[in-house]
């Protein structure tokens, strides 16, 4: 059993919080419905913007997508707004096991607003089974698209365009950034990967060492990559399951970080290895007893600190 298999303690600041996260049991239409109404009032904008409000300016809008308008929202600076040729672009994609979540979820680097002058859209995007993939990746492009498209717009230097998602919002991330690279698409000047899943094969060592804990089990990950995947995998390709990518040459400068009880921690570190391997310049931590979205759950740890810092220094001197 899992149990047994000997791993690193937990940190002393997530370990409490952890007895109470709720795991992504999305194993039936019912339990589906109830986890998605369960995340409404945790991720919204109020709580997304709280005690940031006189720094940050949200704005609701829709923007085309391939299967209709997609909910967005633009944070902007308040104060001290940079010249829009100084000023980065950020896309960040949600999180949510490509089954659950919004456009706010995951949202941790409203900072990168006031800090960096840092122009960010989040959108929505068809979810899984309702919309097995590419819906989910199709959708995500086609804000990438927008973003660039209207950057003069949005008050943003294209060529300082990146992109950002934990969790399934890095598999997006992931993926988007290889079909920009393939289709000729937006210049992207570097991604960010937080805890990503970016591998539908659930192989890895960390799947079976941290496979019973929340908020991700190994059976939540069978239930989650049938939806995305399909049972025969035949919705699984290197776009939308970026570990199947033979070359990953030619991509952007990447951020990388995983938390070291995190299920997705071996597949991380391998998707690093490739980056390294095919020359793409990358940074990579990982965060010593931490599990899968531990920033979100517990943003006042130690730790998480730590790891909303390591982002924003390499963004600062990505841009």
């Amino acid at each position: 059993m899992t149990s047994q298999i000997p791993r690193p303690p937990l940190d002393p600041e997530l370990a409490e919080v952890h007895q109470t996260v709720p795991r992504l049991d999305v194993s039936t239409p019912e339990k589906l419905h109830s986890y998605r109404k369960s995340l409404e009032p945790l991720f919204t904008l109020e709580n997304t913007m709280r005690g940031k409000e006189h720094l940050v300016s949200a704005e609701d809008l829709d923007i085309p997508g391939p299967g209709g308008p997609m909910r967005a929202t633009i944070f902007r600076p308040k104060t001290n707004p940079r010249p829009a040729a100084k000023t980065p672009g950020i896309l960040h994609i949600h999180g949510g096991g490509l089954a659950t979540g919004n456009r706010f979820l995951g949202l941790t680097m409203l900072d990168w607003v006031d800090t960096l002058g840092a122009v960010i859209l989040t959108a929505e995007y068809r979810l899984t089974p309702e919309h097995p993939q590419p819906a989910g990746l199709e959708d995500t492009y086609a804000a990438l698209k927008y973003m660039s498209d209207h950057a003069a717009d949005l008050g943003f230097n294209p060529t300082k365009l990146v992109v950002c998602g934990g969790s399934a919002g890095g598999t997006l991330t992931a993926g988007v950034t290889l079909l920009a690279r393939d289709r000729h698409g937006p210049q992207i000047a570097g991604q960010i990967l937080i805890y990503p899943y970016v591998d539908d094969s659930m192989s890895s060592f960390s799947v079976e060492q941290y496979g019973d804990i929340s908020p991700v089990t190994k059976a939540d990950l069978v239930t989650i990559s049938d939806y995305a995947y399909g049972e025969k995998r035949e919705y699984a390709d290197m776009y939308t399951a970026p570990a199947r990518a033979e070359s990953l040459a030619g991509l952007p400068r990447t951020f990388l970080d995983v938390g070291e009880a995190d299920v997705f921690r071996d597949e991380g570190v391998a998707y690093a290895g490739a980056l390294w391997r095919d020359g793409v310049s990358t940074e990579l931590h990982v965060w010593p007893g931490s599990w899968h979205g531990f920033d979100v759950f517990v943003p006042g740890a130690g730790v998480s600190e730590r790891a909303r810092a390591a982002r924003l220094e390499w963004l600062r001197n990505l841009v």
